[in-house]
């Protein structure tokens, strides 16, 4: 394994962690009353099952699913001819 791409990896996850508690506490200073609002996305195989709470979280859900299968089969074709 090449070290390069290991500690590329624990500074992203560590750069994730960074940004989350950020959020978190801009969130919580700002202190307004805002509603919330979340979704998700299930593949089961190539078949995405979106949940959400609202009918735009929904459509930016599926919209981002539709940019990232495309970006990973963009990657595996690009892998497979590095092959």
């Amino acid at each position: 394994m090449m070290p390069e791409l290991y500690y590329a990896g624990i500074a992203l996850i560590m750069l994730g962690i960074i940004i989350i508690v950020i959020g978190m506490m801009l969130t919580i200073l700002r202190g307004r009353g805002g509603g919330v609002e979340g979704g998700g996305v299930v593949l089961i195989g190539p078949i995405p099952i979106v949940i959400g709470t609202s009918s735009r979280v929904i459509k930016v859900m599926l919209i981002v699913t539709i940019i990232m299968m495309v970006f990973i089969i963009a990657l595996m074709m690009l892998w497979v001819k590095l092959w």
